[in-house]
């Protein structure tokens, strides 16, 4: 039962890419220079990241929530969007195919913010916390030549 459910939660911190140890400040304030730095420290965690008990699962989940603080504005956004996916695949319960279904849906909508936070990561960190698998494209598609217009 609950090997399924650090199963789903491993596959969503997996898609993310990311398991980062925050640096622990009493109240912290958005600081792009502090989640950097945990980046650098953290990268082959992050990369090569995995949740299989619940001491690395209570770990992920408190880890999140402190870089959700530290996460500077230019991403902010997305690393909340990484905390809810983690939270989402904390709540499934083995069987229920709609909690499954929630666990899914929150995955995919991960994936461009996972892919966001791994270019902003390499652009104003130089931390390269590539590749990020994702299940769907998230390239813009070519745009469609005009009925009529010549290639």
């Amino acid at each position: 039962m609950q090997s399924k459910r650090l199963s789903a939660i491993a596959l969503i911190a997996g898609l993310m890419g990311a398991t980062l140890v925050a640096c622990g400040e009493a109240t912290p304030t958005p600081d792009a220079a502090a989640f950097c730095e945990e980046l650098r420290i953290n990268r082959s965690v992050i990369v090569n990241g995995s949740i299989s008990s619940e001491i690395e699962l209570a770990d992920t989940l408190e880890l999140y929530r402190r870089l959700d603080e530290l996460a500077p504005l230019a991403v902010s956004q997305e690393w909340s969007v990484l905390l809810n996916a983690i939270e989402t695949a904390n709540t499934i319960v083995p069987g229920d195919q709609e909690g499954v279904q929630r666990v899914a849906a929150a995955a995919y909508q991960s994936e461009a913010a996972a892919l966001a936070i791994a270019g902003w990561a390499m652009a104003s960190c130089e931390v390269d916390l590539g590749p990020v698998t994702t299940l769907v494209p998230h390239d813009a598609p070519e745009p469609a030549t005009p009925v009529g217009a010549e290639n």
